[in-house]
């Protein structure tokens, strides 16, 4: 009675393992190409006064080359190369006369160029249908971007003002910004599914470990104030669609 036990066990091991790897991903390269929306948002520690900044909406795009590894049921590497529109907005603390409160706000668009390399493992749930997850980390340089200003008071045209405080998101200029510098670097996850081995929908997210701002303003800034600036990273939230190819 005690075999005739272990061998409806061990029958049901292989029958639920022959289950698993009936729809096993086939070995090999691929491409895929994808477009979505990103939500970013730049984060920071507000204290001393300093506005802290909340979340943009912005566009992304790029292509993937995904290498399903051989006889690892469902293990792939994946890398690719995107353009991707990052950044966040605050409160302008511009204080006039007769108007002792924030009047405006500041617009950061930052455009980067993004090389995400990732490890992931994808089960096909169905014959058309998969399932996937990958994490690993991302490099960035910015390649554009502005800082915009609305300012809006009495007495102050806000268009003329905002063609006035409109600063090139890079660039080094004096202490009337915050400029950032170009490069970037994080680790991010993403997960998705696949109809037909072509079409996909994804959600991820980035989280950047570099401090965007320049070394130079943040020393401004100290010698000016005696105030160290909090560090900021960025932050991403993607929703994107991809075709295989």
């Amino acid at each position: 009675m005690k075999k005739f036990f272990y061998l409806i066990i061990a029958l049901a091991l292989s029958t639920g393992n022959a289950m698993a790897f009936e729809n096993e991903p086939a070995e090999g390269l691929s491409f895929m190409g994808i477009f979505g929306m990103n939500v970013s948002k730049l984060q920071n520690s507000s204290f001393l006064g300093l506005p802290s900044y909340s979340a943009k909406a912005g566009a992304t795009l790029g292509i993937r080359a995904d290498y399903m590894l051989p006889k690892a049921h469902g293990t792939y590497l994946t890398a690719g190369i995107d353009w991707s529109m990052k950044g966040g907005k605050s409160s302008n603390s511009i204080y006039f006369e007769n108007n002792p409160e924030p009047l405006g706000s500041t617009k950061y668009v930052l455009h980067y160029i993004e090389v995400p390399v990732r490890v992931g493992f994808r089960y096909n749930a169905l014959e058309n249908l998969g399932l996937y997850g990958e994490v690993g980390p991302y490099f960035a340089v910015g390649v554009g971007g502005r800082h915009k200003c609305n300012i809006d008071a009495d007495g102050t045209d806000a268009r003329d003002a905002e063609d006035a405080e409109s600063f090139n998101a890079f660039k080094n200029y004096d202490d009337r910004t915050r400029s950032f510098q170009r490069w970037d670097a994080g680790i991010g996850f993403r997960i998705g599914a696949e109809y037909e081995q072509r079409y996909n929908v994804m959600i991820g997210a980035d989280w950047g470990l570099a401090d965007i701002y320049r070394t130079s303003l943040r020393d401004r800034y100290f010698d000016q104030t005696g105030i160290s600036l909090p560090k900021v990273h960025n932050f991403n939230f993607s929703i994107t669609v991809g075709y295989r190819f």
